[in-house]
Order: C-alpha cells, then sequence, then structure tokens
C-alpha cells in the first residue's frame, strides 16, 4: 500500500501542467568549451569527435528515459488492478496514466531499434488514428468475456490499435465501461514496456550493439553511426512535433480538426508536447554535450526555451486554441518556432557532430 500511494503522489505531480519557463540564458563568449568531467578535451569543430564518449552519454539519457516509462508502466498497471477493486479512485488512476503518457512522450522520438522490432512505437501510442481503429479494436476487447477483458495475454492478441494509451484514454473518457478492460491493457503495456527496457539494455542488448560498434556489427559499423541515429532522431521528434502534433489539428485556416489533436479527450496535448521535447533537451544537453561548442549547445536550448515559452503563451489546450482565429495565430507561431529550431538544429550541431540526418520514420508519412 506504501508503493501504491507513492505512485500515486508521483503521477500527480506529473500530470501537472508545466510551469512556464523563461528563455534559457544566450549563448556563452565563441570559443568555450565544456571542462565537465569525462567530457572529452579537444575543442569541437577540429575533427576532435569522441562518437565513443557521446554514445556513453548518450545511452545514460535514454537509460532514465525508457526506465521511466517502464516503471510509470508498472504503476499504471498496478493502479488500474486496484482501481478495479474498488482501492484507488478514478482520479488516482487518471493521475497515473497521465504520468504513464509523459513518460512516453521523450521516447516517440526513437523509433528505431527495441520500439521499432517490438512494435511497441505502433501499439503504445496508436495515432494518428485517422479511420476510428481504436474505437473500433476496443469495442472488440469489450465484447469478450470479462475475465478475457482483463487478461494481458489476450489483449496481446487482439488488434494493436486497443493494446495502448489511446484506447486507455478512450476508457477513461467516454461513457466505454472501465473494468475490467483496463486491466488487461494497462497489464499488457506495462509487460511491453519491460521488454523494450530490457531489449534496450539488458544482456546483448540493443545498447551493446551500439557500444561494440564496428565492421562485424550488423548494425553499426563505426560509432559515428549512432551518433547519426540520434541525430536523425532529434529531427525526426520535431517534424512529429510541428507536422503531427501541430499540424493535423491546425489542418487549414478554413478548417481546423480539433480532434486530430493527440489526446484531445484528456486535455494531455499540451503536455506531451512539453514532455516530448524536454527529452530531446536532455538529450542534445547531456548527450551531446562536449561535441557540440557550449555558445551553440547554449543556443540550441535556448530555442528549446522559447519553444516552451510560446506553447505555455497559448493558453488553453490545442484543441480548443485551434477553432479559435484569436488563439490559432499562437498555435501556428509555436510550428514556426520547431521549423526554426529543426533548421537552426540542422545548421549548428550536425556539421559539429560530422553529420546529417539518415532514413527516417518521418519519411514514409
Amino acid at each position: 500500500m506504501i508503493r501504491l500511494t507513492a505512485l500515486l503522489f508521483t503521477a500527480a505531480l506529473l500530470a501537472s501542467p508545466l510551469a512556464a519557463e523563461s528563455a534559457a540564458p544566450g549563448p556563452l563568449p565563441d570559443g568555450s568549451h565544456n571542462t565537465e568531467p569525462g567530457l572529452p578535451s579537444g575543442a569541437p569543430e577540429r575533427g576532435e569527435i569522441d562518437h565513443e564518449a557521446l554514445r556513453r552519454r548518450s545511452l545514460d539519457v535514454l537509460e532514465r528515459q525508457f526506465g521511466a516509462f517502464d516503471s510509470a508502466a508498472a504503476g499504471l498497471a498496478e493502479v488500474a488492478a486496484a482501481h478495479c477493486t474498488g482501492e484507488v479512485s478514478e482520479d488516482a488512476l487518471k493521475a497515473q496514466f497521465a504520468a504513464t503518457w509523459l513518460a512516453w512522450a521523450p521516447l516517440d522520438s526513437y523509433q528505431f531499434g527495441p520500439i521499432q522490432t517490438t512494435g511497441a512505437a505502433l501499439t503504445v501510442n496508436f495515432w494518428p488514428d485517422k479511420k476510428n481503429f481504436v474505437g473500433r479494436g476496443l469495442r472488440a476487447l469489450l465484447e469478450l468475456p470479462p475475465e478475457q477483458q482483463s487478461d494481458p495475454s489476450v489483449v496481446a492478441g487482439a488488434s494493436a490499435a486497443a493494446q495502448g494509451l489511446p484506447a486507455l484514454e478512450m476508457l477513461l473518457y467516454t461513457d466505454l465501461p472501465l473494468c475490467p478492460a483496463v486491466v488487461g491493457i494497462s497489464g499488457y503495456m506495462a509487460g511491453l514496456s519491460h521488454e523494450v527496457y530490457q531489449q534496450w539494455f539488458g544482456a546483448d542488448g540493443w545498447a551493446d550493439l551500439a557500444r561494440t560498434a564496428g565492421p562485424d556489427n550488423p548494425i553499426y559499423r563505426t560509432a559515428e553511426e549512432f551518433t547519426k541515429t540520434l541525430y536523425t532522431a532529434v529531427d525526426f521528434g520535431l517534424v512529429r512535433v510541428a507536422e503531427a502534433r501541430l499540424g493535423r489539428p491546425l489542418g487549414t485556416y478554413e478548417h481546423s480538426f480539433p480532434t486530430r489533436a493527440e489526446a484531445w479527450r484528456s486535455g494531455l496535448t499540451d503536455q506531451i508536447i512539453h514532455a516530448q521535447l524536454r527529452g530531446l533537451e536532455d538529450l542534445i544537453e547531456f548527450g551531446f554535450a562536449g561535441d557540440v561548442r557550449d555558445p551553440d549547445r547554449a543556443w540550441i536550448l535556448q530555442i528549446f526555451g522559447q519553444a516552451h515559452d510560446r506553447l505555455d503563451a497559448i493558453g488553453t489546450t490545442i484543441s480548443e486554441a485551434v477553432e479559435d482565429p484569436a488563439t490559432r495565430f499562437r498555435v501556428e507561431s509555436l510550428q514556426d518556432k520547431i521549423a526554426y529550431l529543426r533548421s537552426e538544429f540542422a545548421r549548428t550541431v550536425g556539421p559539429e557532430l560530422g553529420v546529417d540526418t539518415g532514413f527516417s520514420a518521418a519519411d514514409g508519412d
């Protein structure tokens, strides 16, 4: 019971609206260099990029982020089971659900490796859902006997659209019966999140593939290739925010589409964007640290701060804002800022790392 109480308290904190962020400090004097322990001593832009050090730092960031989702999903399964036995309230369940979606948001950028091979990119967040596959898959699941609805192994054989966060949101924020399907779906997702974490950081996992880059490696023949993968992931994450999370509900000036906004029922759209951007910031600040000149790293982080400020300045949810001309322009302004961030990232960070974008999950959209 103590652990459950702690989960609920943590969920409440994570699900609360993010405070407005002030812009990051301006660029440091040109030529300064990061002297944090463990960072390479050679100045960037001199052909002395330490891809192995960048890999080590970046894997630390990714392990924290994947671990956070694994923990949040496990907590959601526990809270869902407790709710369906009357031990915790629906509000507590909604709070843990929100915390889990926000923990997933940074991982949305990393659609390679175990997220791709396990199908987690599709099942955890089946979105965009242009043909209401979530609703149809969920209704098929709800037609099963109760004992099957609550069984994660049965959910595993159901439609991918009924296995993740959008399906849980539909259960929580419509008049569909919540229990026992919420137990089965959250239990399945907890198992999947742990599988993804283990395939990344367990023995002989994807992290070990990155650490052993070389001629005999089936994925990364050089350490630089993993750097390129991470760089491409940052670019993809920014594309997802600008084109999908903002562009889809914006539609056109004549016709917006508020219900195309991600997580519009729960009102989490804006917090998800904050969380995904913060995940990318962590990778740039702590993973790429030392191999990107401090003035340029500070400049990119400053633009991230400006994007957060513009998101906060919208003053309402994305789904509501796109319907009102008085607030729609603020969503468009945020979209412009994300596009500028992407171009500045390519202009400053790519050349210093000696890479450009490779094949991206966004290329097929």
